[in-house]
């Protein structure tokens, strides 16, 4: 607001020889004269504040130090701005440049004639300037102490007088208030940290409301930068590729809690605690201001210290990255999105099995499909999962086979070697992988082979690759025996006369049946008439795997499958590498005694 006071003559000492003023008749008013002088700039800073030009209009008697177009210029010049509405935000607004054209104005008459050697005046702003006048030159002080001259002196108006100056007079004017963090990057243009500040629910409410921060504030094209690097399209896809707690971390990782001015930081390399809780580095060699993130990537300050309300932005050209945590779905959640309900299920049912796999370290898993235990379920004649647990031998076994699937390391196709390797499992056996080309395939204890479906889904902890056409087998333990009477018919066959455990083995009282045996089962073998039509097991090439007689045989001694011969009985344990291995059961003495094997 202008003070408007009561003011006879201006003289501060004496206004004894000094009258109120006598308007001689015909003179303009103080916008007619302001015309006619061409100071336009004057005009137009006078119509910017409401209702001046009427208020001045309007006053019984003034005094106008009225700048020249050239003295506003000087003052835009001065502020670096280049139009009046400019130098108007620039001095603090409106309200200031209010005080500004007050301060140009001596509510009294003062003509040049009448002015002492220094005199001080109160403007309409409340503020004094000093005149002198020395030789017939006079000049005002402003309240900073700059000077400018009066170049037309005593142009009379009709409630006073003109006094044409070649600079701007410049009151004590309050400091502008400092922007708050989101004014600052709206106005330096900042439009995608907004954006990116916004889309989480009330950071930018924190960040105004924060004590003290300093901002290491990316450009836009610091983060286009970023979107093309992650090959995304724009912030949108940039949330769904890393996630918004991400996007938290990331734009947390740009702010520290504290003010740090660029001649403030200390020279060279220093770390500092980012509200992310992760360090950045900030680096000052001389006036040059740089950062260094997590992955070592380094960012240059190019506009510095640009004050806000509660602390200091520097503006960087680009987008520094904290450690992120994984965005990545989990095992289950890979498996839930994937539809693999039936693995889900069996899963659940090994008590502990799905925390473990979720807190491994690294997996690798060939994860089957729905359809693929449905193909389980009828290789081993049953309708649900539960019954399929009883089949394989109980919930342990379930466990040896979910872990059969699992490797303890991440392997992603194109990282597997060209052709077959043989991978330790979780279940502690070995699993073969064949790479060919694209095409990934898994062969388990039994010599099935099962192709890869969808390969490198990846997941937090690791990757799955989807089969379909079945379930891996291991080798499974079990309680199960099964004792088997077997009898002869002469020299030209062997047959089953009783089975004990396992009535699927083979038909009774067929000569030379086929025997389907099961992988994990001990078999005890009562051979009728031993000594003369002595058992063995063979390959296709027709090697001898092991034999009732002694004789030498591949597997006769192998510690896992255990041959034990006591009189007419033989008994064996059918591991994986013996069910690989065998194709017929033969007598040693008489060839024709013989039938084919197939393995479950």
């Amino acid at each position: 607001m202008l003070c408007f006071l009561s003011f006879g003559i201006f003289s501060c000492s004496d206004d004894d020889d000094n009258s109120n003023y006598n308007n001689p008749g015909n003179l303009p008013n103080l916008v007619e004269a302001a015309e006619t002088a061409g100071l336009t700039t004057l005009l137009d800073a006078v119509a910017a504040v409401d209702g001046l030009g009427e208020t001045l209009l309007s006053q019984e008697e003034i005094t106008v130090f009225a700048p020249t177009n050239q003295a506003f210029a000087n003052a835009l010049a001065a502020y670096e701005v280049e139009t009046l509405p400019e130098l108007v935000e620039a001095i603090g607004g409106v309200g200031n440049l209010e005080t500004v054209l007050g301060f140009h104005v001596v509510p009294a008459v003062a003509l040049s004639a009448n002015l002492q050697a220094e005199q001080s005046f109160v403007t309409l702003a409340d503020q004094e300037i000093i005149v002198r006048k020395n030789n017939g030159v006079i000049t005002i002080e402003d309240a900073l102490g700059n000077e400018a001259t009066v170049a037309n002196a005593d142009v009379l108006i009709e409630n006073g007088v003109v006094h044409v100056i070649d600079e701007v007079l410049l009151p004590i004017l309050p400091e502008a208030p400092l922007p708050n963090l989101v004014e600052a990057a709206e106005a330096a243009d900042l439009n995608v940290l907004l954006q990116a500040i916004g889309a989480i629910d009330g950071l930018d409410q924190q960040l105004l409301d924060a004590e003290a921060i300093t901002v290491f504030a990316p450009t836009d094209e610091a983060f286009g930068n970023l979107l093309t690097a992650l090959e995304v399209a724009d912030l949108n896809e940039l949330v769904q590729t890393i996630g918004l707690e991400n996007l938290e971390t990331v734009l947390g990782f740009h702010v520290v809690p504290a003010v740090a001015f660029a001649a403030d930081l200390p020279e060279g390399a220093s770390n500092f605690t980012t509200l992310a809780g992760q360090e950045l580095t900030v680096t000052r060699t001389g006036d040059a201001v740089s950062v260094t993130d997590t992955e070592g990537s380094t960012y240059n300050v190019t506009i510095p210290n640009v004050a806000i309300e509660n602390g200091v932005v520097h503006v960087i050209d680009g987008v520094v990255l904290p450690e992120l945590a994984s965005n990545l779905p989990n095992l289950i959640e890979a498996a839930q999105e994937a539809g693999l309900t039936t693995l889900l299920a069996a899963i659940s049912a090994v008590d502990g099995l799905d925390q473990q796999l979720l807190d491994a370290e690294a997996i690798t898993v060939f994860a089957p499909t729905n359809n693929a235990f449905e193909n389980a379920l009828n290789a081993f004649e049953v309708e649900s999962l539960d019954e399929l647990v009883a089949a394989i031998g109980g919930v342990d076994n379930l466990a040896t086979v979910l872990g059969f699937h699992v490797i303890p390391a991440v392997a992603f196709a194109e990282d597997l070697p060209e052709g077959s390797t043989e991978y330790n499992t979780l279940a502690g056996q070995d699993l073969t992988v064949t790479r060919t080309g694209s095409t990934v395939e898994v062969t388990d204890t039994t010599g099935a082979t099962y192709a890869v479906v969808t390969a490198n889904v990846e997941i937090e902890n690791g990757v799955v690759h989807v089969i379909d056409e079945g379930v891996l087998l291991p080798a499974l333990e079990t309680s199960e025996s099964v004792g088997m009477t077997v009898e002869n018919d002469g020299a030209s066959a062997y047959f089953v006369s009783d089975i004990q455990g396992d009535e699927n083995v083979t038909t009774l009282n067929e000569n030379n049946s086929t025997w389907t045996l099961t992988i994990g089962t001990r078999y005890v073998l009562n051979v009728t008439g031993a000594s003369s039509h002595p058992f063995a097991l063979r390959n296709a090439a027709g090697d001898l795997l092991i034999a009732q007689n002694g004789a030498s045989a591949d597997f006769q001694n192998d510690a896992d499958v255990d041959v034990q011969i006591d009189g007419n009985v033989i008994s064996f344990t059918l591991t994986p590498d013996l069910a690989n291995a065998v194709d017929n059961y033969v007598c040693t003495v008489h060839g024709s005694m013989s039938g084919s094997i197939t393995v479950n």
